[in-house]
């Protein structure tokens, strides 16, 4: 099965999967999704989306999708003072995110990244979309617009670094198929129809140098911009 039909999600898919990320979701998200979830159904640790910040974060660092702070607060800043902003279209994922990072003093934007989003004139040696790509409702052509809206963000040369759980063309554990469905039944994610060859072609066609690796269900991205 290929890459669904391209059509574009409604205002309400675009809201449904950000709104499951609630403060008791939040709370639970190291502990649950990073450290188990990750470990025993995609078979993907962490430590393999920690190790891809330590490799690109950049002094001024854009994240889409920051999630809890999770990998910002422990990955190998370039200085002890990074520029950081964080952008989600949760002002809950967006509130925890900053807290946890305080000590960096994060601005903040709340924004629909499928749509081209402002930030005002700065420019980002980084970017970091993890995680979030398999939660952005629409087909792989579709969703993969978030990488033209964030590369206006990054300088020339600059790193677009993330990771997506797949459903089609990585090796899906006992457990994984099962727990994709329940996902995608309740609008957590939308990526029924999202491939390895989708997330290739769509990388291959914007960006000259790219790596794409898979660790279980999750693809691994890293590009130059």
């Amino acid at each position: 099965m290929s890459d669904r039909p391209q059509a574009g999600p409604t205002r309400d898919e675009i809201y449904t999967g950000t709104a499951t990320y609630t403060r008791r979701v939040l709370s639970l998200y190291d502990v649950l999704v990073l450290g188990i979830i990750c470990r025993r159904v995609w078979q993907c640790d962490r430590a393999e989306m920690l190790a891809g910040y330590d490799r690109n974060i950049g002094e001024r660092h854009l994240d889409l999708g920051p999630g809890t702070g999770f990998f910002l607060d422990r990955c190998r800043h370039r200085s002890p003072r990074p520029h950081l902003a964080l952008v989600d279209l949760n002002p809950l994922v967006l509130q925890k995110a900053s807290a946890r990072l305080r000590r960096f003093g994060p601005r903040t934007f709340q924004r629909d990244v499928l749509s081209p989003f402002e930030l005002g004139e700065e420019r980002y040696e980084s970017a970091g979309l993890n995680f979030l790509l398999h939660c952005l409702p629409g087909g792989m052509q579709h969703k993969a617009k978030v990488f033209d809206h964030v590369r206006t963000h990054v300088m020339p040369g600059g790193r677009i670094f993330g990771s997506t759980v797949l459903a089609e063309g990585v090796p899906h554990g006992k457990r994984a198929h099962k727990l994709l469905d329940s996902l995608n039944e309740k609008g957590t994610f939308d990526n029924r129809g999202d491939s390895l060859s989708g997330l290739e072609a769509e990388l291959d066609s914007r960006f000259a140098q790219y790596r794409l690796t898979v660790r279980g269900s999750v693809a691994l991205f890293e590009a130059t911009a």
